[in-house]
């Protein structure tokens, strides 16, 4: 049933009577929730991402960051952290363990178990398909780890330009002469036309974009 209404009063119900204590929404995000941050943060991972060097898009011409002339935060006194590949404890972190798991890998060290939390430095998101046909080569992504073809939440998709096909003109010879060129016909090249004159060029296909942090709540 709906909920009752009172003409004029529908500003004095308290909203949050509408829900039971169990079907209450999330009072903030919840563990494991990621989400972009504009301004600079610390402390970083300075590291190399190694996630994708068994993949045709590994990490290469690395070149580390700098900050600018602005604030820092330390956002891990509020809960959250870079999303920058590190390994945790899964003892000092157990709520944040028990919604990855072992998803983006694992590994004992010593007697403790660490996890490991995503990485998006210097990556896109795109959501996950779940079926929804939005993604045509979703069946060749690679799982979060790197080394498998799996399409879950986490895994890994290379840039990649679609296929497609440039049409040109070619001169055809009318006929051929034993000797020299073939009498009255001119040979000429074109090149394929351009989208941008001159065109952009650099190491990998991209939009336009902005850089963030992206940060992931652990408590």
């Amino acid at each position: 049933m709906g909920v009752p209404l009172v003409a004029d009063k529908w500003h004095s119900f308290p909203h949050t009577s509408i829900l039971t204590k169990e079907q209450k929404m999330f009072a903030g995000p919840p563990i494991g929730a990621v989400c972009p941050f504009a301004g600079q943060v610390a402390p970083t991972s300075r590291s190399v991402n190694t996630i994708w060097s068994n993949t045709p898009c590994a990490s290469s011409g690395v070149a580390a960051g700098t900050n600018a002339e602005a604030p820092i935060s330390y956002v891990e006194a509020q809960g959250w952290m870079p999303c920058d590949g590190r390994y945790l404890r899964a003892a000092a972190y157990p709520e944040l363990y028990a919604v990855l798991g072992g998803l983006y890998g694992e590994r004992s060290s010593t007697a403790d178990l660490e996890f490991r939390i995503p990485d998006y430095r210097g990556l896109f998101l795109r959501g996950f398909d779940a079926g929804a046909g939005m993604d045509p080569d979703a069946k060749r992504r690679l799982d979060p780890t790197g080394n498998n073809v799996a399409n879950v939440v986490g895994s890994l998709q290379c840039d990649a330009l679609q296929v497609h096909a440039h049409p040109y003109e070619i001169t055809t010879p009318a006929g051929i002469s034993q000797q020299g060129s073939a009498a009255g016909t001119s040979i000429s090249s074109k090149s394929t036309g351009s989208p941008e004159n001159p065109a952009r060029t650099a190491l990998e296909t991209r939009p336009k974009n902005v850089a963030v942090n992206y940060l992931i709540k652990f408590r």
